[in-house]
């Protein structure tokens, strides 16, 4: 089927405005399309780019015009994640969150009770900072200095369509570039993006899912346990990711679509994530859910090389949060960022709450 999507301005960019985590409405989930203005084939259901990601002759590209032939080959990318995933053993992510858990306690014991803070900024931004001198081997006010080069990079990853992010992070690139100069080369200035920027992202839509169905919050506050099941919940209900690029190296039949050599695929990852044939009342977060399988850190050879690291500093940082509060409130309206790849809270004003009779994280007795 050949279909030409509705976009707001630049028809040849990506905006299915129901991906978006505060849509009051769930996404469209259809059959494979050829997008003529996209110039893309379109995948949405979960089974389809579940066999995107499985297949071999798909391969990620940028989402502006570099072509499967102009980046790194397989070796290099197998190399860059052994090294990666060496890097990232079981026993340096204890060694981190050890490191990391002193702070996180100081900060979620000195949020105000009931009077409005910014989640974003007092408590994601700082901490996953610590996290990403820690992890590629800066100090701290080194990760400060690099802050705002690291934002550059970061905004033109969520909207590459843009020209004038995209001038201004090639320069913030070659700053960065110059600062890192080993371990893993995803661990070096692209990791320090990831960490210091990316993932304080990831933490907001989190954050923003659960108050939006509060029952949830107060769940998990009454029952911690259920903390590493819910993170893999909110992933697959709130996930960063709205759509991913992949170019075919040959030609291929994936549930039906025959695509040449050369076509381009869009794998939009939030819809996927919220298909009814794969998930139980999906656009519904449930953190006692047993359905596990979102698509919110790939699959495949492509699965997230640092899918463990952000698993592991969604737990240290979410947990202590929900097991302080009992509740909370929205202050302020959301103020969105990001683009048409990855969209968030810039700021997250909240009310939070104690029940009574609770004492605070790190309090004796």
């Amino acid at each position: 089927m050949i279909k030409m999507q509705s976009r707001r301005d630049d028809p040849s960019i990506p905006d299915w405005s129901r991906d978006r985590l505060d849509s009051p409405f769930p996404p469209e989930i259809e059959k494979p399309y050829f997008d003529n203005l996209l110039e893309a084939w379109v995948l949405s259901r979960h089974a389809d780019i579940l066999a995107a990601c499985r297949n071999s002759s798909l391969v990620p590209v940028g989402h502006i015009s570099k072509r499967a032939s102009e980046l790194s080959g397989d070796s290099d990318r197998l190399k860059m994640r052994a090294e990666t995933q060496d890097a990232l053993s079981p026993e340096r992510l204890r060694k981190w969150r050890e490191q990391l858990t002193p702070e996180v306690q100081a900060m979620v014991v000195s949020l105000p009770i009931e009077e409005p803070v910014d989640l974003m900024d007092s408590y994601a931004r700082p901490l996953c900072l610590s996290l990403a001198a820690m992890v590629t081997g800066i100090s701290r006010v080194e990760a400060e200095g690099l802050q705002q080069s690291a934002s550059r990079v970061s905004k033109a990853a969520a909207e590459p369509y843009d020209p004038a992010l995209r001038i201004s992070a090639k320069a913030a690139n070659e700053e960065l570039r110059a600062c890192f100069h080993a371990g893993p080369e995803a661990l070096r200035d692209s990791g320090f993006v990831a960490l210091s920027q990316t993932m304080p992202c990831i933490f907001g839509n989190a954050w923003f899912a659960l108050m939006q169905q509060p029952q949830q919050w107060s769940l998990l506050h009454q029952h911690p346990d259920l903390m590493e099941q819910a993170i893999e919940e909110l992933l697959r209900y709130a996930g960063l990711t709205r759509i991913l690029r992949r170019e075919a190296t040959s030609d291929l039949s994936l549930n039906g679509a025959l695509i040449r050599k050369g076509e381009r695929v869009i794998l939009r990852i939030i819809a996927a994530n919220r298909d009814p044939e794969r998930f139980s009342h999906p656009n519904q977060v449930d953190v006692k859910r047993r359905d596990a399988g979102h698509l919110s850190l790939g699959a495949g050879s492509h699965a997230c090389v640092a899918a463990s690291l952000i698993r592991m500093a969604a737990i240290a940082i979410t947990g202590p949060l929900v097991q302080r509060f009992a509740s909370v409130t929205s202050a302020r309206a959301v103020d969105w960022g990001g683009g048409s790849v990855f969209r968030a809270p810039k700021s997250l004003w909240v009310c939070l709450i104690e029940s009574d009779g609770e004492r605070r994280i790190g309090d004796s007795g």
